[in-house]
């Protein structure tokens, strides 16, 4: 049985590569039913060998860039959004409904909020990275390797390698010791 799910993500995965192409996932990645991807107006999203999307994920890259490592694993309903550039290391485990987004509205006097544009700045996500569930990233975030993120944590500003941080802004916790 499970053969036979697995055959399904594989079999999106190669229609989704023929339909989009600004998508190039690598050897073994499967995008579970209802995963949606989308590389629209020159945007690319790259996904790292043996990586896993769950179902109800959306992957868009709409004119930026969107790269995920191997080996990493998104859970289901998770929403990764791109207009300039979202990188993402090897070995990440993203829980169920989480945020990143490397772009927000402009607030900044002109209104209606739908006409004022969009302000950017990219998100750097390191190598072995545990997200938990419900949390959001926000743009212009760079998270270092070995970092965990609380559930439901919102991250607004840059955390160090090695750190535990939550909350809503997310701070440091605790730092993780790191074997010699």
């Amino acid at each position: 049985m499970a053969l036979h799910a697995d055959w399904g993500g594989w079999l999106r995965t190669a229609l989704l590569s023929c339909a989009y192409s600004g998508f190039r996932p690598g050897k073994g990645v499967r995008l579970s039913a209802g995963c949606r991807v989308r590389a629209t107006d020159g945007g690319m999203i790259e996904i790292g060998a043996r990586s896993v999307a769950e179902p109800g994920c959306t992957l868009i890259a709409r004119a930026g860039q969107l790269a995920i490592g191997a080996d990493a694993f998104i859970g289901q309903g998770s929403v990764l959004t791109s207009v300039e550039r979202v990188t993402i290391g090897c070995d990440a485990l993203i829980a169920e409904h989480v945020t990143i987004r490397d772009q927000d509205h402009n607030t900044t006097g002109i209104r209606p909020y739908r006409i004022a544009g969009m302000l950017t700045a990219p998100v750097t996500i390191g190598n072995n990275v545990w997200i938990g569930a419900k949390a959001t990233i926000t743009r212009g975030v760079n998270i270092g390797d070995n970092v965990i993120i609380g559930a439901n944590s919102v991250v607004t500003s840059d955390i160090p390698a090695n750190a535990i941080a939550v909350g809503g802004p997310a701070r440091v916790i605790r730092m993780i010791e790191v074997p010699k």
